[in-house]
């Protein structure tokens, strides 16, 4: 949920319940404020009777006016409290129940004790409550009508300049070398924040152009060397006056720099892939490739007396870079043969969404899902460098493949599931 649209939410849900519980709180003491008035006018009603009985020494006629009755009843020797009540009376010229504030009281004149009872119609008090709650609630529908538009529109605008830096955020491509866009703003918070995001993407650059640099210059600077090396020992190879135990040394220092040549490349590898600089993409036709790939390997498949046995039902076309495609297959076939067993067995299959190589072997002795880290090798090979499963993983993340690895009776299965 949006920051905009979770806060709007929450700023009209808050409001809605604050003026509720106000609005209520407003009735009640509102309600409470007009009874207290009512019952100071009975309260004078009754020092009006007093007075007059004091005076006349008799009661003043009974009153039956529509806001206000007065009546006498008397009692004898019976104790009557005063007190104030609220009740409904039935009016028969309205044929409706009307509701009234009631103040009864004692009143002795000569020997006599009566019961006085003032009663006032509430009925005009509760007009004007329910005018006021009417006026509230007019009120309070307004204010929220007015939060709703101002959090919809004057906030959505507020909020563009982040908006748009957020998105060139998403935009932003180390590889272009382009500068965040974002939109003039008179906001501290947002300048503050497009004045960070700025520096932060032109550091981001250099020190990417940097590393770019550095990878590639090393990894061409090594490669010189091993080169050199390499060429000499193929010399040193032919010459025919050393020990048999000189000519191994010399075969091991060898097969070790072709192995550490072979390191070097694999990680820029890794390196060129993460930096995402293969960007080119066209259509590939997987089928082509496997084909082509394969003939490759015969001599390898020869050597181990392993059976090659193919299952493409159809051309699968994948939009993707074509060097990545061919990393990606020539990975999987070599880890197959280099993990295979004698006289073993590889089968390739290639289905609409599906990729499949497995291959004979021994199972595994670590977690299947320490197999595509670097450097993670099941046992001891001389002939692995742990970074085959490693590329494989990379380009399938790059593409948003899916790679899955399973053991059934006796096979290592690799299945590349495409989008």
């Amino acid at each position: 949920m949006k920051l905009l649209h979770r806060y709007n939410r929450l700023n009209i849900l808050v409001t809605i319940i604050v003026l509720f519980i106000g609005g209520v709180c407003y009735y009640f003491i509102l309600s409470y404020v007009l009874i207290k008035q009512l019952d100071k006018d009975l309260r004078l009603e009754e020092l009006e009777v007093k007075d007059f009985v004091r005076i006349n020494k008799t009661l003043p006629p009974a009153a039956n006016y529509k806001d206000q009755q007065m009546t006498y009843k008397p009692v004898g020797d019976a104790v009557t409290a005063r007190k104030f009540s609220s009740i409904t009376v039935f009016d028969s010229s309205e044929n409706e129940v009307e509701p009234i504030r009631r103040l009864v009281f004692p009143l002795t004149v000569g020997s006599t004790n009566y019961v006085v009872s003032v009663t006032k119609s509430r009925q005009e008090t509760e007009d004007l409550v329910r005018l006021i709650v009417i006026l509230t609630v007019s009120i309070i529908a307004l204010l929220l009508l007015a939060l709703f538009m101002i959090n919809r529109f004057v906030l959505s605008k507020l909020w563009l300049p982040f908006n748009k830096t957020l998105a060139g955020l998403k935009q932003f491509n180390l590889n272009s070398n382009a500068v965040i866009e974002h939109s003039d703003t008179t906001i501290t918070e947002f300048k503050e924040l497009n004045d960070a995001v700025s520096k932060m993407s032109e550091r981001v650059v250099n020190d990417y152009n940097s590393l770019k640099a550095f990878t590639e210059n090393a990894s061409h600077e090594i490669q010189t060397p091993l080169a050199v090396v390499n060429s000499k020992l193929e010399l040193l190879i032919q010459a025919e006056n050393f020990t048999e135990q000189q000519m191994q040394d010399i075969q091991t220092i060898h097969d070790e720099i072709n192995r550490l040549s072979k390191l070097n490349q694999s990680l820029l590898l890794l390196t060129k892939i993460d930096n995402d600089q293969f960007r080119e993409t066209s259509q590939v036709d997987l089928a082509q490739i496997i084909n082509r790939l394969l003939n490759n390997y015969e001599e390898l498949l020869s050597a181990k007396q392993i059976t090659l046995i193919k299952n493409i039902t159809r051309h699968t076309v994948l939009l993707m870079n074509e060097t990545m495609a061919q990393v990606l297959i020539s990975n999987l076939v070599t880890n197959s043969i280099k993990h295979n067993t004698d006289g073993g067995s590889i089968t390739i299959s290639l289905m609409q969404n599906c990729l499949t190589v497995s291959n004979t072997g021994e199972a595994l002795i670590n977690p299947p899902e320490k197999l595509f880290e670097r450097f993670k090798k099941d046992k001891v090979n001389a002939e692995s460098l742990g970074l085959g499963l490693s590329i494989v993983k990379k380009i399938c993340d790059r593409y948003h493949f899916t790679i899955n690895y399973s053991y059934k009776e006796g096979q290592h299965i690799l299945s590349v599931l495409f989008p």
